[in-house]
């Protein structure tokens, strides 16, 4: 299966996994086509993406960290606080009992994840609002994951809300780097939000050397929670800027123990391989590909299943047999580990 921009959809493409909202509830069953106006009403629904049957991806196990539903509510309560920062002429309402009610669900989810399976990120595909909300919740999802790893299950809850909530302030400024201390303005009066997160929000730009905002305090300053959340952030917004995820990983790793803290860099690697099955990629040489495998953990030189070179896109299909045969016989299968002669030279989905 493959998974595409609902906008993007190729007229009669089908549907290879279904689609569920908040409650668990089937909005679309798996073998229905994307017609125009399904991908209209998916799109209305709050649905950004789909899994798909195409060429070059028969039998892919494709993995994401959290239950479709479990992503919708994320999904839901992260435009809910987004929408109140944007609009709220006063202080933010914050629904600290079902935050807290989802950082539980999600956080045990993802306690099943073993180290290097890997998963596949949410795509910052549609509005800003949408980008914005994907970065939280894969924000989320990396903090906890490091987090459980590094601190506890009760860390990972409060790095999973924190990544729901530090970034608010953006609605509100014009600058980035006073987002920071709007976000914390706002949480200031939330009772109910611990000590712990507003800390995390406070401190996920900041370095251990001191060259991060808003305070640009240094290592002994900083709570651990608030380190992990740097790194996790700074991570995945050189993903954001088109910086391949192997390239991200090193300039995390150039910077730890100075900058980042090392033991959240190596973390992080270990738990979020930069190329997770189902990444569709493209080599050197010119083809492209599809990751099977993600790899040795830290490694990044993934197992990939080379596409036709013709019909490497979603939704397209040989017209005749002749063409399907000659596609088929183009699909194999590489393990970048033992061919260091070959690179990846993008990730296009």
């Amino acid at each position: 299966m493959r998974r595409i921009n609902i906008s993007y959809a190729p007229p009669g493409v089908v549907l290879a996994r279904p689609l569920v909202d908040e409650r668990g509830a089937y909005v679309l069953a798996s073998g229905q086509a994307l017609t125009p106006a399904v991908r209209e009403r998916l799109w209305e629904r709050g649905f950004r993406y789909a899994y798909v049957e195409s060429l070059g991806f028969e039998n892919l196990v494709v993995h994401e960290p959290l239950e479709p539903q479990t992503f919708m509510r994320a999904r839901q309560l992260a435009r809910q606080l987004m929408d109140g920062a944007r609009t709220a002429a006063a202080s933010l309402e914050v629904p600290v009992q079902e935050l807290s009610d989802l950082a539980a669900d999600a956080c045990e989810e993802l306690s099943r994840i073993p180290a290097g399976r890997g998963f596949l990120l949410y795509p910052e595909w549609g509005s800003v609002m949408d980008k914005r909300i994907a970065f939280a919740v894969n924000a989320g999802v990396v903090a906890a994951m490091v987090g459980r790893a590094m601190e506890g299950v009760e860390a990972a809850r409060h790095l999973f809300t924190a990544a729901l909530l530090q970034d608010l302030g953006l609605w509100r400024v014009e600058r980035t780097p006073d987002h920071v201390a709007v976000s914390r303005e706002m949480l200031r009066p939330q009772a109910n939000v611990s000590a712990l997160v507003k800390a995390i929000v406070a401190q996920h730009h900041e370095r251990l050397d001191g060259s991060g905002y808003p305070a640009g305090k240094t290592g002994a300053d900083l709570h651990p929670l608030g380190r992990i959340m740097s790194v996790v952030v700074a991570y995945l917004e050189l993903l954001s800027d088109g910086v391949l995820p192997h390239e991200a990983q090193e300039a995390l790793m150039a910077g730890a123990g100075t900058e980042f803290d090392l033991d959240a860099v190596k973390t992080l690697m270990r738990y979020v391989p930069g190329y997770p099955a189902g990444t569709v990629v493209r080599l050197s040489g010119g083809r492209h590909a599809v990751v099977v495998d993600a790899g040795a953990p830290g490694l990044n030189r993934p197992r990939v299943r080379l596409l036709p070179r013709d019909f490497w896109r979603a939704g397209e299909e040989p017209a005749t047999e002749e063409d399907l045969e000659r596609a088929r016989a183009e699909i194999e299968e590489l393990d970048l580990a033992g061919l260091y002669t070959m690179t990846i030279e993008a990730v296009l989905e």
